[in-house]
């Protein structure tokens, strides 16, 4: 991939990182302590509260990716990140506006949870819980909702009807604690729309500006390692450059799984409470798809490197592709994810998008200034 960048004429630099890399074994730690605690809790209330109180604090920190607890058990591994052009080695905030075009080069696992009739289960969840969500948000809330009857054991209280109150949370930690165990034990997907189609989006999108630089901010391609591990190489990324990077003139573009359908916007990633992309541009973005009917809003949909950016203040927005509105894409991690299976027509659509946004972007930005 920095090859390929070379070749376009941007400088690339691979960065070595350290990740986590073991994501199913992490959230089932986190499944299997919370239903300890739901265990106990009939005969030691206090250590049951103490358990769930623990598992639900550190799924959201590692979620969020605010903070590591219990994935800091697991061993690490190297990983890298590409970026182009270079960034300077700076500890002070670079005023000159900068965006990134990013993707995830990592594949996720197969398993059951991603087969069409779990999909069509979660679909279901989604239209009766009571707000968006996703399947980590269901496992948190699962867990935080436990804390309420534990709470009213630890006061004394004792019935039938508290036993009911741990009921729902209990079942939905069981079940995840099942489907991502296999998940753990299954072989990874081919990985052709998630996410090899994102980094040759990206990659068409670098040559583009390449070709045609904007006159008001520097575009920059990241390619991150550990993607599918809760964004671990952007979480990297940005905690490496938050120095040099600043805030209110760094945008960032996502890209994930543009190769099936139409190219879309995410309104709202969902890594535990929702994270919306940045006013400006959705704006920008909902400006270009009034002009295009093939160009339209995504609900809701998974968390990426969009998500990490908003949540440390930096504009950012993602970009995919749908054949409807479902939260991830037909094939996502399956073994059906093959190359025979993307669209060179959808994947060009979604770098076109993202090259129109950043050229929109710049005459925004050549407005301000």
């Amino acid at each position: 991939m920095a090859g390929e960048l070379e070749a376009i004429g941007l400088p690339a630099a691979v960065e070595p990182t350290y990740v986590h890399p073991q994501w199913p074994a992490v959230h089932l730690l986190h499944c299997m302590l919370a239903l300890a605690g739901s265990l106990l809790a009939g005969i030691q209330p206090a250590i049951g509260f103490a358990l769930v109180l623990v598992a639900a604090t550190s799924f959201y920190l590692d979620l969020s990716g605010r903070l590591y607890l219990l994935r800091l058990i697991f061993f690490r591994r190297a990983s890298q990140n590409v970026v182009a052009p270079r960034l300077p080695d700076s500890a002070e905030p670079d005023k000159e506006a900068r965006v990134f075009v990013t993707a995830h080069y990592d594949t996720g696992l197969t398993g059951a949870a991603y087969n069409d009739w779990a999909i069509t289960a979660f679909e279901r969840v989604r239209r009766l819980w009571p707000a968006r969500t996703s399947p980590q948000a269901v496992i948190f809330w699962s867990m935080a909702f436990l804390l309420i009857p534990l709470g009213l054991r630890m006061a004394g209280l004792e019935g039938e009807w508290i036993a009911l109150l741990q009921l729902p949370g209990t079942v939905v930690l069981i079940v995840a604690a099942f489907m991502i165990g296999e998940i753990g034990l299954s072989p990874p997907s081919p990985g052709a729309n998630d996410n090899a189609a994102g980094v040759a989006a990206a990659l068409a999108v670098a040559e583009r500006t390449a070709a045609n630089p904007p006159e008001n901010l520097r575009v920059h391609v990241l390619l991150c390692g550990a993607g599918e591990s809760t964004g671990e190489g952007a979480r990297a990324f940005l905690r490496s450059h938050r120095a040099a990077l600043d805030r209110e003139r760094t945008f960032f573009i996502d890209i994930d799984s543009p190769g099936r359908g139409s190219p879309r916007w995410v309104e709202l990633e969902m890594p535990v409470l929702a994270q919306p992309a940045h006013p400006t541009l959705a704006e920008l973005a909902e400006a270009l798809a009034e002009g295009d009917p093939d160009r339209a809003a995504l609900s809701l949909g998974p968390a990426g490197t969009a998500s990490h950016a908003g949540a440390r203040g930096y504009p950012a927005l993602a970009l995919t592709a749908r054949e409807d509105e479902a939260f991830v894409p037909a094939g996502h991690h399956t073994p059906g994810d093959g190359p025979e299976r993307v669209s060179a027509e959808s994947v060009e659509a979604v770098a076109a998008f993202a090259s129109d946004l950043i050229s929109l972007l710049d005459r925004d930005l050549g407005r301000r200034n």
